[in-house]
Protein backbone atom coordinates (compact mmCIF):
# COMPACT_ATOMS: atom_id res chain seq x y z
CA UNK A 1 0.00 0.00 0.00
CA UNK A 2 0.98 3.47 -0.75
CA UNK A 3 1.31 6.03 1.90
CA UNK A 4 1.46 9.93 0.51
CA UNK A 5 1.95 12.93 1.92
CA UNK A 6 1.96 16.47 -0.35
CA UNK A 7 5.04 18.88 1.32
CA UNK A 8 6.43 22.33 -0.17
CA UNK A 9 10.07 23.08 0.45
CA UNK A 10 10.68 25.50 3.38
CA UNK A 11 12.87 28.40 4.07
CA UNK A 12 14.64 26.87 6.91
CA UNK A 13 15.20 23.22 4.82
CA UNK A 14 17.57 25.19 1.78
CA UNK A 15 20.90 26.37 1.22
CA UNK A 16 22.23 30.10 0.08
CA UNK A 17 21.29 29.05 -3.58
CA UNK A 18 17.82 27.92 -2.52
CA UNK A 19 18.26 24.32 -2.93
CA UNK A 20 17.05 21.76 -0.58
CA UNK A 21 19.89 20.45 1.64
CA UNK A 22 20.38 17.27 1.89
CA UNK A 23 19.95 16.62 5.75
CA UNK A 24 16.38 17.64 4.65
CA UNK A 25 15.77 15.48 2.17
CA UNK A 26 16.77 12.80 4.49
CA UNK A 27 14.44 14.22 7.32
CA UNK A 28 11.32 14.08 4.24
CA UNK A 29 12.03 10.06 3.74
CA UNK A 30 12.71 9.07 7.49
CA UNK A 31 9.27 11.34 8.11
CA UNK A 32 6.54 10.12 5.33
CA UNK A 33 8.49 6.60 6.80
CA UNK A 34 7.25 7.69 10.29
CA UNK A 35 3.72 8.85 9.45
CA UNK A 36 3.21 5.61 7.23
CA UNK A 37 3.68 3.41 10.36
CA UNK A 38 1.68 5.63 12.41
CA UNK A 39 -1.59 5.77 10.00
CA UNK A 40 -1.14 1.52 9.30
CA UNK A 41 -1.33 1.11 13.14
CA UNK A 42 2.22 0.37 13.85
CA UNK A 43 3.69 3.54 15.08
CA UNK A 44 6.08 4.45 17.97
CA UNK A 45 3.95 3.30 20.83
CA UNK A 46 2.44 0.32 19.09
CA UNK A 47 5.64 -1.32 18.13
CA UNK A 48 6.96 -0.20 21.76
CA UNK A 49 3.90 -2.37 23.06
CA UNK A 50 4.68 -5.09 21.33
CA UNK A 51 8.22 -5.14 22.77
CA UNK A 52 9.93 -4.44 19.51
CA UNK A 53 12.02 -1.77 17.22
CA UNK A 54 12.59 -0.74 13.63
CA UNK A 55 16.60 -0.70 13.46
CA UNK A 56 17.41 1.11 10.03
CA UNK A 57 20.48 -0.95 8.80
CA UNK A 58 21.11 0.99 5.55
CA UNK A 59 19.82 3.76 3.46
CA UNK A 60 20.28 4.36 -0.48
CA UNK A 61 19.05 7.53 -1.90
CA UNK A 62 19.49 8.64 -5.29
CA UNK A 63 19.14 12.55 -5.85
CA UNK A 64 17.80 13.08 -9.26
CA UNK A 65 16.56 16.40 -9.26
CA UNK A 66 17.46 18.89 -6.41
CA UNK A 67 14.16 20.60 -4.76
CA UNK A 68 14.36 24.31 -4.57
CA UNK A 69 12.83 26.77 -2.34
CA UNK A 70 9.10 26.77 -1.45
CA UNK A 71 8.21 23.85 -4.58
CA UNK A 72 5.69 21.49 -3.97
CA UNK A 73 6.63 17.88 -3.83
CA UNK A 74 4.73 14.53 -2.80
CA UNK A 75 6.38 12.29 -0.87
CA UNK A 76 5.44 8.81 -1.23
CA UNK A 77 6.08 5.35 0.54
CA UNK A 78 5.84 1.61 0.53
CA UNK A 79 7.06 -1.61 1.76
CA UNK A 80 7.72 -4.11 -0.67
CA UNK A 81 9.13 -7.11 1.34
CA UNK A 82 9.87 -8.83 4.24
CA UNK A 83 11.33 -11.61 4.71
CA UNK A 84 12.50 -13.57 8.39
CA UNK A 85 14.11 -10.25 10.49
CA UNK A 86 14.26 -8.00 7.63
CA UNK A 87 11.54 -5.36 6.64
CA UNK A 88 12.21 -3.73 3.00
CA UNK A 89 11.06 -0.30 2.45
CA UNK A 90 11.02 2.15 -1.21
CA UNK A 91 10.52 6.05 -0.52
CA UNK A 92 10.26 8.89 -3.02
CA UNK A 93 9.61 12.14 -3.83
CA UNK A 94 7.80 13.68 -6.68
CA UNK A 95 7.19 17.16 -7.88
CA UNK A 96 3.47 18.47 -9.22
CA UNK A 97 3.72 17.10 -12.06
CA UNK A 98 4.75 13.74 -11.15
CA UNK A 99 8.42 13.92 -12.28
CA UNK A 100 10.71 12.26 -9.87
CA UNK A 101 12.67 13.97 -8.18
CA UNK A 102 14.57 11.54 -5.37
CA UNK A 103 14.12 7.84 -4.88
CA UNK A 104 15.64 5.70 -2.40
CA UNK A 105 15.36 1.71 -0.54
CA UNK A 106 15.75 1.50 3.13
CA UNK A 107 16.57 -1.82 4.57
CA UNK A 108 15.19 -2.29 8.32
CA UNK A 109 16.24 -4.68 11.51
CA UNK A 110 13.24 -5.94 13.26
CA UNK A 111 14.45 -6.61 16.72
CA UNK A 112 13.40 -7.93 20.07
CA UNK A 113 14.07 -5.05 22.54
CA UNK A 114 14.72 -7.34 25.85
CA UNK A 115 17.94 -7.86 24.39
CA UNK A 116 18.51 -5.26 21.48
CA UNK A 117 18.63 -8.91 18.81
CA UNK A 118 16.77 -9.63 15.65
CA UNK A 119 13.64 -11.28 15.83
CA UNK A 120 11.32 -12.90 12.75
CA UNK A 121 8.71 -10.32 12.16
CA UNK A 122 5.26 -10.28 13.93
CA UNK A 123 2.46 -11.06 11.26
CA UNK A 124 0.71 -8.36 12.78
CA UNK A 125 3.45 -5.83 11.67
CA UNK A 126 3.55 -7.02 8.27
CA UNK A 127 -0.56 -7.57 7.73
CA UNK A 128 -0.59 -3.34 8.54
CA UNK A 129 1.30 -2.78 5.01
CA UNK A 130 -0.98 -5.10 3.20
CA UNK A 131 -1.76 -5.21 -0.02
CA UNK A 132 2.45 -4.62 -0.68
CA UNK A 133 3.38 -2.87 -3.80
CA UNK A 134 6.02 -3.81 -6.14
CA UNK A 135 9.34 -2.44 -5.58
CA UNK A 136 10.68 0.67 -6.97
CA UNK A 137 12.67 0.63 -10.38
CA UNK A 138 15.90 1.91 -9.78
CA UNK A 139 19.99 -0.05 -9.44
CA UNK A 140 20.06 -1.17 -6.21
CA UNK A 141 23.36 -1.33 -3.99
CA UNK A 142 23.87 -3.96 -1.71
CA UNK A 143 23.23 -3.73 2.03
CA UNK A 144 26.74 -3.66 3.10
CA UNK A 145 29.24 -1.29 1.81
CA UNK A 146 32.41 -2.33 0.39
CA UNK A 147 35.21 -0.13 2.68
CA UNK A 148 38.02 1.21 0.71
CA UNK A 149 41.35 0.72 2.90
CA UNK A 150 43.31 4.14 3.53
CA UNK A 151 41.41 6.05 6.31
CA UNK A 152 42.36 9.40 7.64
CA UNK A 153 41.32 10.89 11.15
CA UNK A 154 39.12 14.11 11.15
CA UNK A 155 38.36 16.35 14.38
CA UNK A 156 36.13 14.28 17.24
CA UNK A 157 32.40 15.31 17.37
CA UNK A 158 30.73 14.18 20.74
CA UNK A 159 27.44 13.40 21.02
CA UNK A 160 24.82 15.89 21.36
CA UNK A 161 21.60 15.76 23.42
CA UNK A 162 19.50 17.43 20.58
CA UNK A 163 20.49 14.53 18.20
CA UNK A 164 18.42 11.86 20.40
CA UNK A 165 15.88 10.98 19.30
CA UNK A 166 12.35 8.85 20.72
CA UNK A 167 14.79 5.65 21.22
CA UNK A 168 16.87 8.08 23.02
CA UNK A 169 19.56 6.79 20.39
CA UNK A 170 20.97 8.98 18.21
CA UNK A 171 18.51 9.98 15.66
CA UNK A 172 19.37 8.53 11.93
CA UNK A 173 19.66 11.70 10.24
CA UNK A 174 22.29 13.33 12.27
CA UNK A 175 25.04 10.57 11.16
CA UNK A 176 24.28 11.62 7.64
CA UNK A 177 24.65 15.56 9.25
CA UNK A 178 27.57 14.70 11.39
CA UNK A 179 29.41 13.01 8.61
CA UNK A 180 28.98 16.59 6.44
CA UNK A 181 30.13 18.46 8.74
CA UNK A 182 32.80 16.11 9.55
CA UNK A 183 34.05 16.48 5.93
CA UNK A 184 33.34 20.17 4.95
CA UNK A 185 30.42 18.14 2.50
CA UNK A 186 28.89 21.34 0.69
CA UNK A 187 27.63 19.54 -2.67
CA UNK A 188 24.33 17.71 -3.46
CA UNK A 189 25.88 14.04 -4.15
CA UNK A 190 24.63 11.91 -7.18
CA UNK A 191 23.52 9.65 -4.56
CA UNK A 192 24.06 8.89 -0.97
CA UNK A 193 24.81 5.56 0.77
CA UNK A 194 24.61 4.86 4.58
CA UNK A 195 25.24 1.37 6.30
CA UNK A 196 24.00 2.15 10.06
CA UNK A 197 25.99 -0.72 12.84
CA UNK A 198 25.57 0.30 16.35
CA UNK A 199 23.72 2.97 18.38
CA UNK A 200 25.63 6.23 19.57
CA UNK A 201 24.25 7.15 22.65
CA UNK A 202 25.14 10.45 24.74
CA UNK A 203 27.96 10.30 26.58
CA UNK A 204 29.69 9.13 22.81
CA UNK A 205 31.73 10.90 20.79
CA UNK A 206 32.26 10.38 16.90
CA UNK A 207 35.75 9.76 15.75
CA UNK A 208 35.46 9.98 12.03
CA UNK A 209 37.61 8.67 9.58
CA UNK A 210 37.51 10.04 5.34
CA UNK A 211 38.75 8.28 2.51
CA UNK A 212 38.17 9.89 -0.89
CA UNK A 213 38.20 7.27 -3.84
CA UNK A 214 36.52 6.36 -7.30
CA UNK A 215 34.02 10.03 -6.97
CA UNK A 216 32.98 9.10 -3.42
CA UNK A 217 33.50 10.44 -0.29
CA UNK A 218 33.49 7.36 2.84
CA UNK A 219 32.79 8.94 6.33
CA UNK A 220 33.19 6.45 8.91
CA UNK A 221 31.84 7.19 12.17
CA UNK A 222 33.89 5.32 15.15
CA UNK A 223 33.91 4.98 18.88
CA UNK A 224 37.33 5.54 20.68
CA UNK A 225 37.87 1.45 20.54
CA UNK A 226 37.47 2.26 16.62
CA UNK A 227 34.36 0.01 16.06
CA UNK A 228 32.35 1.83 13.59
CA UNK A 229 28.63 3.58 14.43
CA UNK A 230 27.89 4.22 10.81
CA UNK A 231 29.35 4.74 7.21
CA UNK A 232 28.32 7.02 4.86
CA UNK A 233 29.15 7.44 1.83
CA UNK A 234 28.52 10.56 -0.90
CA UNK A 235 28.89 9.71 -4.24
CA UNK A 236 29.39 12.53 -7.07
Amino acid sequence: MIFEKNVQVRYSEVDLNGNITLDAIVDYLQDIVMLHAEDAGMGFKQIKDMGTVWFLSTWQVEIINTPRIYQKLKLRTNPYGFKGFFGNRNVWIEDEDGNMMVRANSIWVYLDTKGMVPKRIDAKAVEAYKPLEPMLEMNYSTRKIAMPADFSPLTPIPVRYSQLDTNRHVNNCEYIKTAMEAADIKDMPRQLRVEYKKSALLGNVFHPYICNENESIYVDLRDEDGTSFATVVFEY
